[in-house]
């Protein structure tokens, strides 16, 4: 049984982490509310009363924003507390999750583990200076989620506004020719991606990846499929399009959730709020 710590309480991620560790030793650190699943929560302001000899520290905690007026606010939680959590669980195993948004200076095109980081929103580049944190720390890994989906995630999203588009009025619009491309990863694919970098003895920093990049059409067509419903083009698409891909092992042997069937997920979990 090995002792594990997870920050963040009230993420999908960390749903999936505690099956991951289902026979392990977890606390769980909290900002708002403890997770009333785990025994053992510790408010954010009490982390040095916790036993710094963890084996695995997870990194989970992040403040997703780009308001200027957050600023002081995205240094405290991104930076601040990244660097806290390190200097008392020197010990400890870090995995730290961090975003492509590190490389969100990159307007299109493909983006792989060879490619150099660039961001350019405030949110990036607070995940881009914890990162160089993380990497001062004796053992880690370093995981760039591109969009993580599962159920209960957060609303105001991609795919929950369309899942709730093609269910409520029977139709899904999209913008331009819907062939900007993005990256869906399952949580609960994240979290095995984690584990199993827990257990590596290098250090790495990987791309947390789905194996397929798919256009907002492919996304709207499984949808459909699935609910019936129509797809309506208009206007024009100015925002980001990337394709990504990573060669780690840890990745390639994995069976992942397909975009099928997390979608299928998704529109049951948006179906049983009516």
């Amino acid at each position: 049984m090995k002792k594990i710590l997870i920050f963040g309480a009230n993420s999908i991620l960390t749903t999936y982490l505690l099956k991951q560790h289902s026979e392990d030793d977890v606390t769980i650190v909290y900002h708002s509310k403890p997770l009333q699943s785990v025994k053992k929560n510790y408010h954010i302001s009490d982390v040095k009363k916790i036993d710094p000899n963890q084996d695995v520290v997870y990194i989970v905690s992040a403040l997703i924003s780009n308001d200027i007026e957050e600023l002081e606010n995205i240094i405290d939680v991104n930076i601040i507390l990244i660097k806290n959590i390190t200097e008392h669980f020197t010990s400890s195993k870090f995995i730290y999750f961090s975003s492509v948004a590190v490389y969100d200076g990159i307007k299109n095109g493909t983006i792989d583990n060879s490619t150099a980081p660039c961001p350019s929103s405030l949110y990036g580049i607070s995940k881009l200076f914890a990162e160089k944190i993380i990497e001062n720390c004796t053992r880690y890994a370093i995981l760039r989620i591109s969009s993580m989906y599962g159920p209960h995630m957060k609303e105001s999203t991609f795919l929950p506004k369309v899942i709730l588009s093609a269910i409520e009025k029977q139709e899904i619009t999209l913008l331009g020719n819907g062939e900007r491309k993005q990256n869906y990863i399952h949580a609960k694919d994240v979290a095995f991606l984690a584990k199993r970098a827990s257990l590596e003895n290098q250090n790495k920093i990987i791309l947390a990846i789905s194996p397929e990049n798919h256009t907002n059409l492919e996304i709207a067509g499984f949808i459909r499929n699935l609910t019936n419903c129509k797809i309506v083009l208009k206007g024009t698409d100015q925002s980001r399009s990337i394709e990504y891909y990573e060669n780690d092992p840890c990745l390639s042997n994995h069976d992942f959730v397909s975009m099928k069937q997390g979608l299928k997920e998704l529109i049951e979990w948006k179906t049983k709020q009516f």
